[in-house]
């Protein structure tokens, strides 16, 4: 498809938003912690399917769903969200990733 000079760009409709690169590593630093404590529920579930519990299993499928839930509805605008998110995930990998030993 070949663009003619009158046509309008596909990034013209987009709004525009102030968005400094603090506030953009601030961000990706809480869509890493909620990553990282979706692996850590990851190697849980994996644990509680090769003990057969599929209670256990169950219940960490969904709580993993909510961290993805979670990282959807977070936005790199909202700075006390996205510290918020950060210190819990930090903290939620940390109790994870102990349960897992």
């Amino acid at each position: 498809m070949t663009m003619r000079p009158h046509d309008p760009s596909v990034l013209a409709g987009l709004p525009t938003f102030a968005w400094d690169s603090a506030q953009s590593v601030a961000y990706e630093v809480a869509v890493e912690a909620i990553s990282q404590a979706t692996a850590a529920y990851t190697v849980l579930i994996r644990q509680a399917q090769q003990r057969s519990d599929t209670a256990e299993a169950e219940q960490l499928l969904a709580e993993r769903a909510a961290c993805v839930r979670e990282q959807d509805r977070l936005r790199g605008t909202d700075d006390a969200a996205v510290a918020v998110a950060t210190e819990r995930f930090r903290a939620l990998t940390q109790d994870l990733r102990a349960q897992a030993q």
